[in-house]
């Protein structure tokens, strides 16, 4: 292992929860690298975490272990799992649909239940509440110190029976395609849809063409317009949109130097849709 340690929660700054994570991983192993993904994941919000994993994992060298911790399910039934993507990164996380979005890109390779007389903070057992510091941030430390092997955590899970949200893949036809907003680029108020990269191709819309751009609320249609598809946001004019292949491989849209979601008051996820569509000739 690479003693590499990444963390993810909704917990926040403002109180001593994320410093008490970072105190059992390293009373674990004095010497792991730690570092933060993010703890401002919105409380309980499984498909935020989802995402952000997707954001950042592939991008961390292969052995990384990544602690998520959004668990609105905590001390319930839910499983403790950890998983072994196929790109060699593991993730410790409860089995609530964080590890979606990873799941549908990248692929899972294998799955562990995390047994609690291995994977449990000595003296916590009387603990239900705080999981990411008695469990999941424990684990997580041995796991990236080498003190605890991965197929030493615990029974062996069937991958397709892992929790996965709904919704996440698009829907294509001969010349359109309808997906979600799943996400903003949050500073700059772009959309990021479900949308892979080469689907605009797919369908028969090429770079530089102009394509029919439809936002929905439900069935309302709260922005409709052609849009140019663009290399990069200066290919159109200062306020001007575009559609593009953002940092994630998806296809974006947005404003040069302006902000889409604000300007037409455009949300996330279900109810809001984007189909984009083919100009005929």
């Amino acid at each position: 292992m690479n003693k590499l340690l990444v963390f993810q929660s909704d917990f926040g700054l403002s109180d001593g929860a994320v410093a008490a994570m970072y105190g059992v991983a390293l009373s674990v192993d004095e010497t792991l690298k730690i570092y933060d993904l993010t703890h401002e994941i919105p409380p309980f919000d499984t498909f935020e975490a989802s995402y952000r994993l997707l954001q950042a994992v592939p991008f961390w060298p292969a052995s990384t272990v990544f602690v998520t911790v959004v668990d609105p399910g905590v001390g319930s039934s839910r499983r403790s799992i950890v998983v072994k993507t196929k790109g060699g990164h593991y993730i410790v996380t409860p089995d609530n649909g964080s590890i979606s979005h990873i799941a549908r890109s990248f692929g899972i390779e294998s799955v562990r239940r995390i047994a609690e007389d291995v994977g449990r903070r000595k003296n916590s057992e009387y603990s239900h509440t705080f999981h990411g510091r008695d469990i999941y941030g424990y684990t997580g430390a041995l796991l990236a110190s080498g003190k605890l092997d991965y197929d030493a955590i615990g029974p062996y899970v069937d991958p397709t029976s892992l929790v996965l949200l709904e919704g996440l893949y698009p829907q294509i036809s001969a010349d359109s395609v309808t997906g979600t907003i799943e996400t903003l680029d949050v500073r700059f108020g772009s959309l990021w849809t479900n949308i892979s990269g080469g689907t605009l191709e797919e369908i028969g819309i090429r770079t530089g063409d102009l394509a029919d751009v439809t936002v929905m609320k439900d069935k309302s249609k709260l922005y409709h317009s052609f849009v140019m598809y663009s290399h990069t946001f200066a290919d159109v004019e200062i306020g001007e949109p575009l559609l593009y292949i953002n940092s994630m491989n998806h296809i974006g849209v947005a404003i040069n130097q302006g902000n889409f979601a604000r300007a037409y008051n455009i949300g996330t996820r279900e109810p809001w849709h984007i189909q984009i569509r083919k100009i005929k000739q």
